[in-house]
């Protein structure tokens, strides 16, 4: 996804943005957001363009008897509210949104085709309604699953997995790319035997990421982080620094000279914590993170500036929110939930920033979203 970041702020402003500016600590609030009664309701994937056009996608799934689908919101600078899924299939999950403008907006998915089949899904919001548009399939008789969307430049990215049958390690990384107005598979290099994309983000046409996990055996091998990066003409592998058992989740390109992934690394006792990288423009370097004591993983990080960094996750059955000011990195306060996931982040204009994801709500007993804001 690509998230929306402003460089620029008119003097007038500025002023009126010292107090509580990125810098220091955001205060982080619950917002209210649509749920689907009743049913299970799950956020995977959110991005902006502006404060007040902000999106977030994720599922529904029904109690006992219903068809699961997918679940679309906007924030208008108001409040969230549902957006309708006209001309999506209808039994889709969405995982990935980039926001491009409030007339048009990416999102990306997969949907069941059969017993043992699973397609891709793309589809573009013109600002009324939406169109599905044909996505090729890693393996055509199996599943394929797309987590992550980028658009740049007229390019569009889109990022997952699928099912290989001749592989003992049965995963595949799915790059899609549309361009000229079809997708098209994007070949990349092998890096290992199991690889899973699971994010994407571009600067332009000649200047795209692709993160997730790669391991030559899931089962028995460590995973490693998997960065492949896009010069405009081919994909290269381009790796950070990470111990064995590193995964990256997440990944935001403020520019081609500074763009940050983060994930998860197990610690010495096989504990999840928190791990973020930084690209120069040249090489990567592994950022320390604070220890977190009951352990830790990202799943999204948004660049607002170089020394204004958020990234997202959970911790032990908590919020997970770190906030980097050029130096270090700290944890952030954030409000209880209940058995919270915090899976996506997007901007919320030049000094905030949104973090979505689904939480436990016991009277229900059943999932709901979870919409959390740190201005």
């Amino acid at each position: 996804m690509s998230k929306t970041r402003v460089t620029v702020i008119p003097l007038a402003v500025s002023a009126m943005l010292l107090v509580g500016s990125p810098a220091q600590a955001l205060g982080w609030t619950t917002v209210p957001s649509p749920n689907e009664v009743p049913g299970d309701n799950y956020l995977y994937g959110a991005d902006s363009s502006d404060a007040s056009n902000v999106w977030a996608v994720g599922a529904v799934r029904p109690p006992r008897s219903g068809t699961s689908h997918g679940l679309v919101f906007r924030y208008d600078g108001v409040a969230w509210r549902s957006v309708s899924r006209t001309g999506l299939p209808g039994d889709e999950g969405l995982r990935g949104v980039d926001a491009v403008s409030a007339a048009d907006v990416w999102v990306v998915g997969d949907r069941p085709a059969g017993v043992v089949r699973g397609e891709t899904v793309a589809a573009r919001w013109n600002g009324t309604t939406w169109t599905r548009e044909p996505t090729p399939n890693g393996n055509p008789d199996g599943f394929n699953n797309l987590y992550g969307v980028a658009a740049a430049g007229g390019t569009v990215w889109a990022v997952g997995a699928y099912v290989d049958p001749t592989s003992s390690a049965n995963r595949r990384k799915l790059i899609l790319q549309r361009a000229g107005g079809s997708w098209r598979v994007s070949a990349a290099p092998r890096v290992a035997n199991y690889e899973r994309l699971a994010a994407v983000d571009a600067t332009g046409t000649a200047d795209a990421w692709a993160v997730g996990a790669a391991a030559s055996d899931p089962q028995s091998g460590p995973l490693v982080p998997l960065a492949l990066r896009w010069n405009g003409t081919t994909w290269a592998s381009m790796a950070p620094p990470a111990p064995a058992g590193t995964a990256l989740a997440g990944v935001d390109a403020r520019t081609s000279s500074d763009v940050w992934a983060v994930g998860s690394s197990s610690d010495a006792t096989g504990a999840a914590q928190p791990y973020v990288a930084r690209f120069n423009g040249t090489a990567w370097s592994r950022v320390a993170t604070p220890t977190i004591t009951d352990g830790g993983e990202l799943t999204d990080v948004v660049a607002l500036s170089p020394s204004t960094v958020v990234a997202v996750g959970r911790s032990n059955g908590a919020p997970l929110v770190l906030r980097w000011n050029g130096m270090s990195w700290t944890r952030e306060t954030t409000p209880g939930s209940s058995n919270p996931f915090v899976t996506g982040a997007a901007a919320a204009g030049p000094n905030g920033v949104w973090a979505v994801g689904y939480r436990f709500e016991l009277n229900a007993y059943s999932n709901r979203t979870l919409t959390m804001l740190g201005m």
